[in-house]
């Protein structure tokens, strides 16, 4: 496949101009350089055409500006910028931001790595406060359950032009959430999203309070994503509400359960005897989400003696070695990025206490008789999601063992790798390969259980 050439898109509104130059000289600084810029101004002065032309005089042909007359917002900027795009790809960058020197050389890498790519790419972050880094987001791949509580893509996407043909124009109806919704969008369509897991973007952030406007700002933030995904479930057939958490940071779906039936031949519910349940309605709950029509396997979160995690979910190493998410962190304690309290798609769930679509069951032949333990789960969940369908874990469902007897033998380790070793040791998408692996997961180094 041949290099693809980058059309970098930036908006511009109420720029800090210091802020602004800084991430011109990151884009000055790319080592691939087959790219060209465009500036989309909403600023009231000149001062943005000035800075860009002393900025790039020896590429000044592949640097366009455009005064925008009208104030629109983002996504008729993004779209004006896609209509002019002379590049394959469409790089949308925000006006204060930093990309790291091989940003577009990883993209151009992963584009490479595939005859016929045409999918959103998004990458790693962190927060830069001042001139320093902080706070990296190490992200699942494509997480569609994560997704629909928060945009934990962010802004930061690569976009084929071709996709965007197809998919359709950015939502100018939307203020702020007009790249989550085309997030959405291609994600209900089926279309493929995915992960570059390296810090390649560097979003600028400020460390003081919100002030009363900006938690107003925050808020309506959520509002506004939080419904669009309740519409695009809607589309879907599946009903649901929403609520925005106080964090102002991610919202709540609150999947419809009144669908429940105690006993119906839809689902199966599976919950060893040395399992207690220490919350209400599980089963309705779990149900809720297993109405989703690609959810297959719902499972919670199993807590520890001294109020510790025992499991958020099971991620799994490219040997096929199976650890406990979040294993002895404590439950009242913030867990990395919030996920420990989060609702989102994993690898595999504790087959202690799941519920499981009684049509994929009954399509797949149910549990591999040869496989023992955990290796029967997982093995379950990788023939689930080679058919389409998803495993969730549900944390507001709280469960714990009174002993420990689900182990896997030897032999039945060595046959799920010859079932599955391919890919296994790829290793597990939904955990980041940047973040450790074992017992001690989720954890940045230096923080604390």
């Amino acid at each position: 496949m041949a290099d693809a050439y980058f059309t970098l898109v930036v908006w511009t509104t109420d720029t800090n101009m210091e802020h602004f130059k800084d991430m011109l000289e990151s884009i000055d600084e790319q080592e691939y350089r087959e790219f060209e810029l465009y500036i989309l101004d909403n600023n009231p002065s000149n001062a943005i055409e000035i800075t860009i032309k002393e900025f790039f005089p020896d590429i000044v042909d592949r640097v366009h500006y455009r005064r925008l007359k009208k104030k629109s917002g983002g996504a008729y900027a993004y779209n004006i910028g896609a209509h002019f795009a002379e590049g394959n790809y469409l790089v949308y960058i925000g006006q204060h931001d930093r990309l790291s020197p091989g940003t577009l050389s990883s993209f151009n890498e992963k584009i490479n790595s595939s005859e016929d790519f045409n999918s959103i790419i998004y990458t790693d972050s962190d927060e830069l406060i001042g001139i320093d880094r902080r706070n990296p987001h190490f992200k699942s791949d494509f997480n569609k359950e994560l997704l629909l509580q928060t945009n934990y893509i962010g802004e930061f996407i690569c976009l084929p032009v071709d996709l965007y043909k197809k998919l359709g124009a950015f939502n100018e109806k939307a203020k702020t959430a007009y790249i989550y919704e085309y997030l959405l969008r291609a994600a209900f369509k089926k279309e493929k999203i995915e992960h570059i897991s390296s810090l390649l973007y560097h979003k600028r952030c400020d460390d003081k309070p919100l002030t009363k406007e900006q938690r107003q700002e925050a808020e309506f933030y959520c509002k506004e994503h939080m419904a669009l995904a309740l519409e695009y479930l809607r589309q879907s057939g599946v009903t649901a509400q929403g609520r925005v958490d106080a964090s102002l940071k991610k919202w709540h779906i609150l999947y419809d359960e009144t669908g429940f039936r105690r006993f119906s031949g839809d689902y199966m519910f599976l919950k060893e005897d040395n399992v207690k349940l220490f919350t209400r309605n599980n089963a309705r709950r779990m149900y809720a989400f297993l109405n989703q029509p690609d959810v297959a396997v719902v499972g919670v979160r199993f807590i520890d003696k001294g109020f510790t995690v025992d499991n958020v979910g099971y991620i799994y190493d490219s040997d096929g070695a199976w650890y406990p998410a979040f294993h002895g962190q404590k439950i009242f304690r913030d867990s990395y990025d919030g996920l420990a309290n989060m609702a989102r798609d994993v690898a595999m769930v504790d087959s202690g206490c799941c519920m499981i679509d009684a049509k994929v069951y009954r399509m797949l032949r149910g549990f591999d008789k040869s496989l023992s333990g955990k290796d029967a789960m997982l093995d379950f969940c990788i023939r689930a999601r080679k058919k389409g369908y998803r495993t969730v874990v549900v944390p507001r469902c709280i469960a714990r063992y009174k002993n420990r007897s689900n182990i896997s033998e030897s032999s039945s380790h060595e046959f799920l790798m010859e079932k599955h070793g391919e890919i296994i040791s790829d290793g597990d998408g939904f955990y980041n390969k940047n973040l450790p692996i074992g017992m001690e997961n989720y954890l940045l180094p230096g923080a604390e259980l």
